[in-house]
């Protein structure tokens, strides 16, 4: 699994960009077979929020996908509080995640 790291601090209420790179086995840039999915863990097994990420193909950008994350109140996001993003796809039908975190401020 390859790391996102830490993908900074976002303020309640605002959005966190996403932007993943998928890459098969080889670590060679490849295009995913279908959008991936992205998931928001905080201090349960269950998703804070859920999502998938759009198509960044443009200007042959193979297998780059980006996409929001709406850290608000409503969508139960905190302040103080530390979140987990993990990002899975597939290429040839082969799983694939790579995962980083964040801090809402």
């Amino acid at each position: 699994m390859t790391e996102l790291g830490f993908l900074g601090f976002v303020e309640l209420g605002g959005t966190l960009r996403l932007a993943v790179q998928c890459r098969n086995g080889s670590l060679v840039v490849t295009a995913p077979d279908a959008a991936p999915a992205w998931s928001v863990y905080g201090t349960s097994d269950t998703p804070v929020q859920t999502g998938t990420l759009g198509a960044s193909d443009a200007d042959s950008k193979t297998g780059f996908r980006t996409g929001n994350v709406v850290c608000s109140t409503g969508n139960g996001f905190a302040v103080g509080q530390r979140y987990v993003v993990r990002v899975s796809y597939a290429i040839s039908s082969t799983q694939y995640a790579v995962e980083g975190y964040f801090h809402v401020s």
